[in-house]
This record gives C-alpha cells, sequence and structure tokens, in this order.
C-alpha cells in the first residue's frame, strides 16, 4: 500500500502551530526592541540638537548639525557636520564637536562621524570616522576628554 493516503493526520497540524508561537513571540519581542530603539533615537537626537545649538552659537561657526542613527547598516552612530565661518580654527572646531559628543548623554555609540567644512573657495575641510570599539580608541578618547558617560 504503498503511495496510498488514508486522511489520517500526519502530526503536522500539531506542530505548525508549536512553531508559530515561538515566531509570534518574537515578532513581539522585535516590536519592542523596536520601540525601544526608537525611542533611544529619539532621546539621542534631542541631546544631539541641544549640541548642535551650543555650536552654533559660537562666533567661529555658521552652522552645526548633530544626528544620531542606529540602523542594521550604521549602527549607534552620530555625525556632526560643522561649517565654519572664514578664519575660524577647523582643527579647534573638530576637537570641540568631538568632545561635546563624547562627553554627552548620547549612548549607546560606536561610531562618530566628525566633519568641519570650510566654505570659503575652494572648500576644504576635515571629516573623520572614529571607531569607538576600535583597539585603544576608547581610552585615547578617554585621555583627552575624560569619560564617555556609558
Amino acid at each position: 500500500m504503498s503511495g496510498v493516503r488514508t486522511g489520517r493526520p500526519t502530526g503536522r497540524t500539531i506542530r505548525m502551530p508549536l512553531l508559530l508561537v515561538p515566531m509570534f513571540l518574537l515578532a513581539v519581542a522585535g516590536c519592542a526592541d523596536g520601540e525601544e530603539k526608537e525611542r533611544i533615537v529619539e532621546e539621542n537626537n534631542s541631546i544631539g540638537a541641544g549640541i548642535a545649538d551650543e555650536l552654533a552659537a559660537r562666533d567661529d561657526v555658521a552652522s552645526a548639525e548633530v544626528r544620531y542613527v542606529d540602523t542594521f547598516t550604521v549602527p549607534k552612530s552620530t555625525t556632526v557636520d560643522i561649517t565654519m565661518e572664514p578664519g575660524a580654527d577647523m582643527q579647534q572646531l573638530y576637537d570641540e564637536g568631538l568632545r561635546l559628543v563624547w562627553q554627552s548623554e548620547i549612548n549607546p555609540l560606536s561610531l562618530l562621524y566628525v566633519s568641519v567644512i570650510n566654505p570659503q573657495d575652494p572648500p576644504s575641510g576635515i571629516s573623520e570616522t572614529i571607531d569607538v570599539d576600535g583597539p585603544g580608541v576608547r581610552a585615547d578618547l578617554e585621555e583627552k576628554y575624560g569619560p564617555h558617560p556609558d
């Protein structure tokens, strides 16, 4: 009688719902994690807006923007974009932008992108990526700017 179907349950109807339960629980947990991540991103962007305002209030800064992103492709990252006024000290503004973010409550923090642009013709600037989790990087930042609040 090989190949004959009897119509009896094979057990699959029981296993499928059991497989769906963990998938459902993971999906619900993922939604909660997503909401928590959104809350953290919003809080960090609020802190970043304060940093941008502090930078923009300087006489040597034309504009400043600080953004926090935490996605699969850009995890736990803060970007600092500073456009300087003519004659400003580019390196000093870079250090100040980096210091303000490092000493802030922005968390978690893995990558920092800091750019200072001189809009004069020809345009020039500094743009660096700092991998906070890289070997020795955190220690170097702590030595220069103090501890980062975790």
